[in-house]
C-alpha cells in the first residue's frame, strides 16, 4: 500500500505511481529534507552564484533548493506574478498620450438602447421574445448544431408546444433573431479583373474600423485594456528594461511620437491563413482574415475563449485561366494584396487622421489605428513582404516594366528576388514596415522549425530506430505525452506534439550524440525556451543572443556528420528561413514586446469557431455567404446575451459610476491579478469564462514552494 492509501498488485504499477510528479507519494526530496532536519545534518549543495542572497535560516531546505535553482538563471525571468507595476519595478509613461476628451461617450449599453426596437424592451427586456425563459430556449436552439428540419421537429413535440412559445418553426425563430441588435455588418464586393478567371471574384468583408470599435468598447474587456505607451524597468534607476505588452516596446513609443499630444494609438493586429473547411472530400479552402486589438492585455487576448479576434474578411480563392502556373501564382498574390488594400483602406484613413471612439466606460478618446503586428506563417509572410521578408521599396521603384506584362515584369522582379506584386497593401499604410509587423512567430518559426530541422538532424545522427527505442522506454508521466511507438513515423503532427518532443529530446540524445552536436541542439532549445518568456528583460535577451552564438560556433558538426540532408543527398548550406528568423528574436522583442503574445495558437484556434463550425452548418454549397450569415447571427446572440445579462443584474456601464470605482486606473496597470472590487467587474469576469494561466517564468517567494504545472485534462 502506498502512502496515499492506494493498493497495487504489481511492482511496476507502484513505480509508475511514485514517478507521477503531482501525487502525494512523490516525496523523495521531502523525505530527505525531513531526515536531514531530524538528524540536524545540513545537506551539501553548491552555491550556484557568488552573489546569491542569504535566505532566512527559518526557510526550509526544500525552499532553499528551489530558490537556488531559480537564482542560477539570475534575474532573467524576474518576478512576473504581475505584468506591470510590480514591487521593485518602475514605469516611464509617455506623457500626454491617451487623453480623455469627454466622459459622456456611447457605451455598449447606450448603443443597445438606441436600437429600433429599444422602445419595446422597456416593458420586455428580452423582446422580440416573450420572456427570459423563451429567450434561453431560442438561444440554445440557434447556437446548437441542429438543422432547421431538426428544430422544426423539436418544436412540434407536445411538451415543447405546452410551453406556448411565440415561434413555431425554425424559419420564424431565425426571423426573430434578425431583429436583435447587430454588430459590424458584412459586405460583398465584386472585384474586376483584366485576366480571365473561372468564377467571378467576390470579396466578403466588413469595416475593420467598426470591428476595432466593437472590440474597444466591449464591456468584457473592461479593465483589460492599456492606453498609454510605457517603459518598464526592474530598478528605480531605469537600467534593466522589461518588454511584455505591445505598448512596452519601442515601436509603440515611436508611433505615439508621430501623433499630436493627447491622441491615443490602438494597435491593429492582423492574421490571415488558409484553412480546410471540408473533411476527406471536397477540397474546399477558405482564406480568412482575422483582426484583433494590440491594446488588449496579453493575458486576455491569448486566451482562446476571450473572443479577442474577429473575422473581418474571407479572401477569395480562385484559379486564373493562364497557361503558365508561375503567372497564375503571381496573379493570386496580387489579388491578395488588392483585397487587403480594399479591406484596410478605412483603417489607413483612420491611421492618418484619427477618429473619436469610446472605451468600455464611455470615455471619449481621439484614436489612431496603426498596424502593430501581422500574425502569419512563413510562406504567407514571404508573399506579403515580396518574397524576402525585408523592405524592398527601393528595388520596386527601379523596375520600370509595365506590371500588366506578366512575363516581362516577373523576370524583372526575379532579379531582385521579388514575387511580382507591384502594389503591396502596406505601401500606403502610415508607419507600416514589414520588418516590424512581420515578427518571428512562435508556432511556425520556432516549434515547427524544431520538428522540420532539429529533430531530423537528431534522427540522422542518433538513428531513427535508436531514438524511437529511447522514446518508447521512457516512464509515462502524467501531464506529458508518452510516445509508445517512437516519433520517427508520426502522422498529422501538430504544434502540441512539437512541444511534447522538445521536453525529451536533449536528454534522449545525450550519451550517444557527439558532444558538439549536443551543444548545438541544446543551444537552440535554450533559445526557444527563453524566447517564450512573457516579460523578457535585457539580461534574458542577452542570454538568447549568447545561445544563438553558441549554436553558430558548433553548427559545423551538423554538416560534418551529414545530418543536414535533402531528399536524396546532403545539403551544404544553411539557407533555412526559419533558422534565419531566430536571429531577429531580440530585436523584434524590443520593438513589439514579448513574442509569445503573437503566437498563431490563438488565431489557429479561432478558425474553428469562425470558419469550420459555421461551415458545418451550411448546405455544403456556396460557403462564404452562409458563413457570413451564421457569424452575423452569432454576433447578435452574443451581444444580446451580454446586454440582457448586464441589465437584468441592474448594472449599467455609465462612465461616471465606473470612473469613481476605478479611480486612478491609468496609474495602476496590473488588473489581472486583482480580485474584482465591484459587482459589474465581477459579473463581467464570470461572463468571460476564462481562467488565469500559470506563469512558469515567475520566481516564487523563498518561503513558498514553486507550483507544479497544472495537469492537462
Amino acid at each position: 500500500m502506498s502512502k496515499c492509501g492506494k493498493t497495487f498488485t504489481k511492482d511496476s504499477s507502484i513505480t509508475r505511481h511514485l514517478s507521477q510528479p503531482r501525487t502525494s507519494c512523490h516525496s523523495y526530496m521531502c523525505d530527505i529534507v525531513n531526515i536531514s532536519q531530524f538528524t540536524q545534518v545540513q545537506l551539501p549543495w553548491c552555491d550556484v552564484s557568488p552573489s546569491a542572497p542569504e535566505l532566512d535560516p527559518d526557510t526550509c531546505v526544500e525552499d532553499q533548493l528551489q530558490f537556488n535553482d531559480f537564482w542560477n538563471i539570475g534575474d532573467d525571468f524576474g518576478s512576473l506574478d504581475n505584468d506591470f507595476g510590480a514591487a521593485g519595478e518602475s514605469l516611464e509613461k509617455y506623457e500626454g498620450a491617451g487623453a480623455c476628451y469627454s466622459k459622456n461617450g456611447l457605451t455598449f449599453l447606450d448603443v443597445f438602447d438606441a436600437d429600433e426596437y429599444a422602445e419595446y424592451r422597456k416593458d420586455n427586456l428580452f423582446y422580440p421574445f416573450a420572456s427570459k425563459e423563451e429567450w434561453e430556449v431560442a438561444d440554445y436552439l440557434l447556437r446548437s448544431s441542429l438543422s432547421m428540419a431538426a428544430i422544426d421537429e423539436f418544436l412540434k413535440l407536445r411538451m415543447i408546444q405546452n410551453l406556448q412559445l411565440s415561434f413555431s418553426s425554425a424559419r420564424e425563430l431565425r426571423s426573430r433573431a434578425e431583429m436583435l441588435p447587430s454588430g459590424p455588418s458584412w459586405k460583398c464586393q465584386t472585384i474586376p479583373s483584366i485576366h480571365p478567371t473561372k468564377l467571378p471574384i467576390c470579396l466578403f468583408w466588413r469595416d475593420p474600423v467598426e470591428c476595432l470599435e466593437s472590440l474597444f468598447s466591449n464591456p468584457l474587456f473592461h479593465n483589460k485594456l492599456n492606453f498609454v505607451p510605457h517603459h518598464v524597468y526592474k530598478t528605480a534607476v531605469w537600467l534593466l528594461r522589461v518588454y511584455s505588452e505591445w505598448l512596452t516596446g519601442n515601436s509603440a513609443w515611436d508611433m505615439q511620437s508621430q501623433y499630436p499630444r493627447g491622441d491615443m494609438i490602438l494597435g491593429t493586429v492582423l492574421s490571415s491563413d488558409k484553412t480546410n473547411i471540408t473533411t476527406i472530400t471536397g477540397a474546399r479552402i477558405t482564406h480568412s482574415l482575422l483582426l484583433g486589438l494590440a491594446n488588449i492585455r496579453m493575458r486576455t487576448h491569448m486566451k482562446l475563449s476571450s473572443k479577442a479576434f474577429m473575422l473581418t474578411a474571407l479572401l477569395p480563392i480562385l484559379k486564373y485561366l493562364h497557361p503558365n502556373q508561375r503567372m497564375c501564382g503571381m496573379l493570386e498574390d496580387r489579388l491578395v494584396h488588392e483585397c487587403l488594400l480594399i479591406i484596410l483602406k478605412p483603417l489607413m484613413i483612420v491611421a492618418e487622421v484619427g477618429i473619436m471612439m469610446s472605451d468600455p466606460v464611455g470615455n471619449v478618446r481621439h484614436c489612431f489605428m496603426p498596424l502593430a503586428a501581422y500574425i502569419i506563417n512563413t510562406p504567407e509572410a514571404a508573399m506579403l513582404a515580396w518574397e524576402d521578408i525585408s523592405f524592398h521599396h527601393g528595388f520596386l521603384a527601379s523596375i520600370t516594366v509595365d506590371p500588366n506584362g506578366l512575363k516581362t515584369y516577373f523576370e524583372a522582379c526575379t532579379e531582385h528576388q521579388l514575387n511580382g506584386v507591384h502594389a503591396p497593401f502596406w505601401k500606403g499604410f502610415p508607419h507600416a514596415n514589414p520588418s516590424i509587423f512581420l515578427m518571428p512567430e512562435p508556432l511556425h518559426h520556432w516549434h515547427k522549425e524544431f520538428y522540420d530541422h532539429d529533430l531530423q538532424w537528431c534522427l540522422k545522427v542518433v538513428g531513427a530506430q535508436e531514438l524511437d527505442f529511447r522514446f518508447s522506454i521512457l516512464q509515462p508521466i502524467t501531464g506529458y505525452r508518452h510516445f509508445t511507438g517512437g516519433i520517427s513515423k508520426l502522422k498529422q503532427v501538430t504544434g502540441r506534439v512539437h512541444r511534447d518532443i522538445q521536453c525529451y529530446i536533449v536528454g534522449l540524445i545525450s550519451g550517444i550524440a557527439p558532444h558538439r552536436f549536443m551543444i548545438a541542439i541544446h543551444a537552440l532549445m535554450d533559445v526557444r525556451y527563453l524566447a517564450q518568456c512573457p516579460a523578457p528583460d535585457n539580461n534574458l535577451l542577452s542570454c538568447i543572443d549568447q545561445s544563438l552564438l553558441t549554436f553558430h560556433e558548433n553548427k559545423n558538426i551538423i554538416m560534418t556528420l551529414g545530418a543536414r540532408m535533402g531528399v536524396k543527398k546532403p545539403i551544404d548550406n544553411w539557407f533555412i528561413p526559419k533558422l534565419e528568423l531566430l536571429q531577429s528574436i531580440t530585436s523584434s522583442t524590443r520593438k513589439v514586446g514579448a513574442l509569445i503574445q503573437w503566437s498563431a495558437d490563438a488565431t489557429e484556434h479561432a478558425h474553428v469557431s469562425e470558419i469550420k463550425d459555421p461551415a458545418r452548418r451550411t448546405n455544403n454549397n456556396d460557403y462564404d455567404p452562409q458563413i457570413c450569415r451564421h457569424l452575423d447571427r452569432e454576433e447578435k446572440l452574443r451581444r444580446f446575451t451580454i446586454a440582457t445579462t448586464l441589465k437584468s443584474h441592474g448594472l449599467d456601464c455609465s462612465p461616471v459610476d465606473v470612473a469613481k470605482e476605478n479611480k486612478g486606473e491609468e496609474d495602476d496597470i496590473d488588473y489581472d491579478e486583482q480580485e474584482p472590487s465591484d459587482p459589474q467587474t465581477a459579473l463581467l469576469e464570470e461572463m468571460n469564462h476564462t481562467c488565469i494561466t500559470t506563469n512558469y517564468f515567475s520566481k516564487e517567494s523563498p518561503c513558498h514552494p514553486c507550483p507544479l504545472p497544472p495537469a492537462r485534462l
